[in-house]
């Protein structure tokens, strides 16, 4: 849960520390910790059920719409949240490109401001952290930022950095400008981290290997998504893992005519 060490999101680690909480009272779950495997290793284990979910990783180009494209030369640093999570940051004054629209954007540009240095938030949305109007935050975040004395441009998508300048282009217009900044954090899009799912699913030639066991990727390493998501997705594997579940059967819908429950009825219920 490293973003739980990120500004605003510390409670976070409670998604972590309840599930800890309930499975220790598990007598049937064994819990082995710092214990990275390898594809033999598992194989090695007997197991009937293996489920994969290695989470995802930040990526360090940029998705135009068709294709991902680089925004610097291979010998110029692109930072990722990945880095600042880690506790790599950059120096000098600092470009954070948000083409993630949630949360990340905002609270890295937070985290550098807080390490003492020059940071501008840069959008290609009309507003920064779009989404968060979704989810009721959206209202405060843009005055939040600009207390903290970080720079927000709007309406500007990152074309390229050279290590001294970034090169942006209006959104509206696709006038070009310069922005001199030492550093580019990029926050656009991440990609799952299935390389033990790829290895234990294929055999060396490409084909699907002959498993001894059922194997599944549940979470980031499936499709990278919010939190909420991942947790959804390993309490859906574990009900539907012993479950017989018929692809052909449309999924069942509760319709009630609200017509026929008298108000009280409807009071009872939500009580």
């Amino acid at each position: 849960m490293r973003e739980a060490t990120l500004p605003g999101m510390r409670e976070y680690i409670r998604v972590r520390d309840w599930r800890e909480g309930q499975i220790a009272k598990l007598p049937n779950v064994e819990v082995f910790r710092e214990s990275r495997l390898t594809a033999e290793d598992i194989r090695e284990f007997g197991a009937d059920h293996v489920v994969i979910a290695t989470g995802a990783r930040w990526r360090r180009d940029l998705f135009t719409g068709k294709r991902f494209e680089p925004v610097a030369a291979d010998a110029t640093p692109v930072f990722t949240p990945d880095d600042i999570m880690d506790g790599r940051l950059p120096e000098g004054p600092t470009v954070v490109y948000d083409a993630d629209g949630y949360y990340m954007g905002g609270v890295i540009a937070e985290r550098l401001r807080a390490a003492g240095l020059e940071v501008t938030l840069v959008t290609p949305d009309d507003r920064v952290s779009p989404w968060t109007l979704n989810t009721g935050e959206g209202w405060r975040v843009p005055g939040h930022l600009i207390t903290l004395g970080i720079t927000l441009l709007t309406a500007h998508e990152l074309s390229w950095f050279d290590g001294t300048h970034v090169t942006l282009a209006c959104a509206h217009s696709g006038r070009e400008s310069l922005l001199p900044a030492a550093s580019l954090v990029l926050v656009g899009q991440r990609t799952p981290v299935d390389d033990l799912y790829t290895a234990l699913r294929y055999a060396p030639d490409g084909s699907h290997a002959d498993l001894p066991f059922t194997l599944a990727r549940i979470g980031d390493c499936e499709a990278p998504a919010i939190i909420a998501a991942a947790t959804y997705a390993g309490h859906r594997y574990a009900q539907e893992l012993d479950s017989a579940v018929d692809v052909d059967l449309p999924l069942q819908h509760d319709k009630v005519d609200v017509g026929l429950v008298t108000p009280s009825q409807l009071q009872q219920a939500a009580e």
